[in-house]
């Protein structure tokens, strides 16, 4: 599978999964939503209902006051009274119109109701007529008691009415706070749930893009300082894993060419010791860690009627000698010593951590041992002799020009000595 088919399947996970997660809290919140207004339902009915009660109870107060002092000032709340007992009577009906059992309990109520306002009404009409005998009438009708039977009755109805909804009002809380705290629980699990895919997304991400695009930049890094690039384990088979597979064929070109491209600007062509635009930066940096128990020393080197060699069989002879030369010169000396071809048949060795003369004595009678032996081309055998001439820093110089000066001086001194001799500047100061 693509790396882009990889990142489309998970980014389409995790966007099915959060709407999933919306829409089922959408769901339970509207089912928290429709538990609320059924509870705040139920307290409307309880409301309505007490009003209801409170409103007989305010009318048949008016009709007393009224009795007991034919003022017609208590015949105000009487009305108000009646006319709000019909208003509460019909909210409370509505209300409960899908309640068929609190619908009959209504129907009970509604006629001790009629019967309490038919006593009361009956009352303060006696009253307003004036007379003895009405007068007695009505007060006749309060004391049978019959009104305050009409009331307890109501008050029991209504009593039993609010009980009944007092119940559902329990059972509706009790299932309005269990969605509640289920709603909780699940945004509290969702919470980890969405930690845990943006850690898997993060890790996923920078498993498949950032740590690969890390690794090329590693690289480069490498490549840019001529160093070889590290082995890149490639192990996904999508586009980053066809990119790496290709930068580390190209980071290996890449390499390759330049470290060709770097030998051939450091080595010589045709001898392959280092050239000559290498040494000057090399000593220079030689001397400056050189001391008097660690010398440095240059030896120049001249191969013996070089010139004469060439003039006698030809150049290609002439360049199979050099060859053979720095070969011979390169296994004598030490792994850390450097070789240069300084040009034509001149050669410079700079040999560093050099305590005593005598070590030198040793290196250089080692070298021109190589030499004791001929170099034999096809048929051909040549007795190759080489001039030696050594400088040492500090106890010569600290310029590396004057120490160039020095060693070539020397090899010309020993040029006229011995065919095959070395010399050191100064020589009359080495110690044993």
């Amino acid at each position: 599978m693509s790396l882009r088919a990889k990142f489309i399947l998970l980014l389409s996970s995790i966007f099915l999964v959060v709407v999933a997660n919306t829409f089922i809290i959408y769901v339970l919140d509207k089912q928290g939503q429709a538990k609320l207004e059924a509870v705040i339902h139920t307290h409307d009915v309880l409301d309505e209902s007490e009003k209801l009660y409170n409103q007989i109870t305010n009318a048949e107060t008016g009709q007393r006051g009224y009795l007991l002092t034919q003022d017609l000032n208590y015949l105000e709340p009487y009305y108000t009274a009646l006319e709000q007992v019909k208003q509460h009577f019909l909210t409370i009906n509505k209300l409960t119109l899908n309640n068929p059992e609190q619908q009959d309990t209504l129907t009970e109520i509604d006629e001790l109701v009629d019967k309490k306002l038919a006593e009361l009404a009956l009352t303060v009409t006696l009253v307003m007529q004036g007379t003895p005998y009405a007068l007695e009438e009505a007060k006749a009708i309060v004391l049978t008691d019959e009104g305050k039977k009409y009331m307890d009755q109501i008050r029991e109805h209504i009593l039993l009415f609010q009980n009944t909804e007092l119940a559902k009002l329990e059972q509706q809380n009790a299932d309005y706070q269990k969605n509640r705290l289920f709603i909780t629980h699940f945004v509290t699990l969702q919470i980890p749930l969405m930690l845990i895919l943006l850690v898997f997304c993060a890790f996923y991400i920078n498993a498949k893009l950032f740590k690969p695009l890390k690794l090329l930049i590693q690289n480069t890094d490498q490549l840019e300082k001529g160093e070889k690039p590290k082995t890149l384990t490639i192990s996904s088979h999508d586009e980053i894993g066809y990119v790496l597979k290709r930068f580390a064929r190209m980071s290996d070109i890449v390499y390759e060419r330049t470290s060709k491209l770097n030998f051939q600007a450091s080595h010589d062509h045709l001898t392959g010791v280092l050239n000559r635009t290498e040494l000057k930066p090399a000593l220079k940096q030689a001397i400056t860690t050189c001391s008097e128990d660690n010398k440095l020393a240059v030896i120049f080197i001249d191969i013996n009627k070089f010139k004469q060699l060439n003039d006698e069989y030809d150049h290609l002879i002439g360049d199979q000698v050099l060859i053979e030369t720095a070969k011979r010169i390169t296994s004598s000396v030490r792994a850390d010593d450097d070789v240069y071809r300084y040009g034509g048949d001149e050669f410079v060795i700079i040999t560093n951590n050099i305590a005593k003369y005598r070590h030198i004595n040793a290196m250089i009678t080692h070298l021109l041992a190589r030499f004791d032996n001929p170099f034999v081309f096809e048929q051909l055998t040549l007795n190759i002799s080489l001039s030696i001439g050594v400088a040492l820093a500090p106890d010569h110089s600290l310029d590396h020009q004057e120490l160039l000066r020095l060693a070539d001086q020397a090899m010309y001194h020993a040029k006229h000595e011995l065919k095959n001799s070395y010399h050191i500047y100064n020589n009359h100061n080495q110690d044993d």
